[in-house]
C-alpha cells in the first residue's frame, strides 16, 4: 500500500517591519550572505530577514516574494516544501512545516521586547497576551519570543487575532492578512 505523504510547505519566522528593512529598500536580487557579509548594519534585528532574496531566487516554484515590509513571504498555494528556500537563508528563519500547523509566530528576536519595539515594526514583544489567550496552553515564551508546540496546537487563531504586533502569523490568511508583493 502506498503511504500517502503530507503536505508541507515553507513559513518564514520574521514579518519584516524592522527599521532599517523599509530604509534599504532596494537589496533585492543580491545574495543575502553577501548582505551579511559586507554590510552588516542592513537590519538593525540581527535577528530578522536581510531581504536580499536569496530564497527568491533558491525556489523553482516562484513560491517566495519579498513583501513590503522588506522581508520573505511564503505563497503557500505555490509551495510545495522542498527546503531549497530553507537551506538558502542565511539566518535560519525558514523552515518547513505540515499545511496542518498554519498557526507560526514571525519573529525569533531574542532581543528584550524593549529593544524589539525600537528595532522593528512586527517583532515580538513577549507581551505574554498570545500564551495567555491558547485555550490549549501550546504557546511559551522562549529566548524572548513566541513558540508554537504544534503537537498541542489546533490552529483556532486566537493567539494571531490577539496578538497585538501581528507577530503570530496564519499563512492561510484566515486570521492575519499576508504581506503584498513588491512590485519590481
Amino acid at each position: 500500500m502506498a503511504r500517502v505523504r503530507k503536505k508541507k510547505v515553507a513559513v518564514v519566522q520574521c514579518a519584516g517591519g524592522c527599521r532599517r528593512q523599509t530604509e534599504n529598500r532596494g537589496l533585492e536580487g543580491n545574495n543575502c550572505q553577501q548582505i551579511l557579509e559586507t554590510k552588516a548594519d542592513v537590519a538593525s534585528c540581527e535577528y530578522g530577514c536581510l531581504g536580499g532574496g536569496s530564497c527568491v531566487a533558491a525556489c523553482r516554484l516562484h513560491a517566495i516574494y519579498i513583501n513590503t515590509k522588506g522581508a520573505a513571504e511564503v505563497d503557500p498555494e505555490k509551495c510545495v516544501g522542498c527546503g531549497l528556500c530553507v537551506k538558502a537563508c542565511p539566518r535560519s528563519l525558514i523552515r518547513v512545516t505540515s499545511v496542518e500547523y498554519n498557526i507560526y509566530p514571525a519573529c525569533v528576536s531574542e532581543d528584550a521586547g524593549a529593544q524589539t519595539r525600537k528595532n522593528c515594526d512586527t517583532g515580538c514583544i513577549v507581551c505574554g497576551i498570545c500564551v495567555r489567550n491558547c485555550p490549549m496552553a501550546a504557546i511559551s515564551i522562549e529566548n524572548n519570543h513566541a513558540v508554537i508546540d504544534e503537537e498541542k496546537c489546533i490552529a483556532c487563531g486566537m493567539c494571531a487575532v490577539k496578538c497585538p504586533r501581528g507577530v503570530v502569523r496564519d499563512y492561510n490568511g484566515i486570521f492575519t492578512v499576508r504581506e503584498a508583493q513588491v512590485e519590481s
